[in-house]
Order: C-alpha cells, then structure tokens, then sequence
C-alpha cells in the first residue's frame, strides 16, 4: 500500500461542519422523543440510539475514541471538585420538586439506563464536535453545549410543571452541564461521569415535577 493510498483510506467521510450539522440534527430530534414520551423506563434504552449515532457520526469526520473521551481515565482532583460543585446545586433541584418515594423500576432501570446515555450523546458525541469545530473558543463550545443539554430538559419540564421547578430545572442543568463539560474535558474520559449522572437520577426518581 502506497502513502497516497493510505492517506485515501484515512481521509474522514464528513466534514466537522457536517458532523456539526447532524448531531444538533440528532439533538433537535431527540429532543422533541423526549419531550412527548410518557413512560421513562422504555424510553430510556431508546436514548442510546441519539448518542451512538452522535458518535458514529464523529468517526466517520475523523475522530478517534479518545476524541470521544470513550476511554478509562483517572479522576483528577480537578475533575471531582466539578463533579462536587454540581452535586451542590441538586438540592435547588430537589427542593422544587414533590417527593414521590421508591420506585425500582425508575431508580434500577431508568436511572442508569438515562445517566449513561445522555452522557454518551451530550458528553461525548454534542461536546466534542462543539469543540473540534471552535478549536479556539472552547469555553463558547462548552457553554453552547451547555445550553443545548438545558433545553433538551426544559421543554418537557414546561409540559408539567409550575414556574418554579422550570426555572429550577432550567438553571440546575445548564450549570451542571457547563461543570461536566469541563471535568470531561479535563480527565478526558466520560466514564466517570456516567456513574455520577445516573447516581444524580436515582435521587432524582424519588421525585417528581409535574
């Protein structure tokens, strides 16, 4: 095999600007599933489809599983004084919501289920081809991630709840978003913050907004 052949084999499917444009594709259509679904449990395994093709997405432009963050990485001490910071906004989160007690299907299936695959689509599908395509601003891709992760929760939110849990939900997830964002970012691998997040909905399923 040549060089020039070789360089052919490599040469990525898409562009970023198209891989960009199909992922907040993705986004908008994951969105509006999200929005109108009413049962969590079944819907939940449907929420790895959006970040799987996110993914695919991604390497068919050229990047790489480490890219992705799709690798084992260790916890820096950065990376969980983010993950603490977040944990401190959840009882704004909780405080607005009506406690509804146990429900194992939620809180053994949903949670986990939802945690690793909104992780798997916002973390390491929707941040890295933010990042990759404003290479020099990436705390506007960070913060446009942000707002994409928020407003993926809010509209379903608006459907059920009063004012004050919008507002709540609204708040907690942007800032919680931009925090991930960074400690993903930072350690490199998305795996720890799938625990964390789906630790986050197994609290969250004791409680309802609606």
């Amino acid at each position: 095999m040549t060089a020039a052949t070789a360089l052919k084999i490599r040469r990525p499917l898409l562009s970023l600007r198209s891989a960009l444009s199909l992922i907040l594709l993705i986004w908008l259509s994951d969105t509006l599933i999200y929005t109108l679904q009413t049962e969590n449990t079944p819907a939940a395994f449907l929420q790895f489809l959006p970040g799987a093709l996110a993914v695919a997405v991604l390497f068919a432009a050229g990047l790489s599983i480490q890219d992705c963050y799709l690798r084992p990485a260790p916890l820096s001490r950065t990376g969980l004084m983010l993950l603490g910071a977040s944990l401190l906004l959840m009882p704004i989160l909780w405080l607005t919501g009506r406690w509804i007690g146990w429900n194992w299907m939620d809180a053994l299936i949903y949670a986990p289920a939802s945690g690793i695959s909104q992780e798997l689509f916002f973390r390491a599908g929707l941040l890295p081809v933010l990042l990759a395509t404003l290479p020099a601003k990436p705390t506007r891709a960070i913060t446009l991630h942000a707002l994409l992760f928020s407003a993926w929760h809010v509209p379903k939110v608006i459907m059920t709840a009063p004012i004050g849990g919008i507002i709540s939900v609204a708040a907690v997830t942007f800032v919680a978003g931009f925090l991930w964002a960074k400690q993903v970012r930072h350690d490199k691998s998305v795996f720890w913050l799938m625990g964390f997040h789906s630790i986050i909905l197994f609290i969250n399923s004791f409680f309802t907004w609606g």
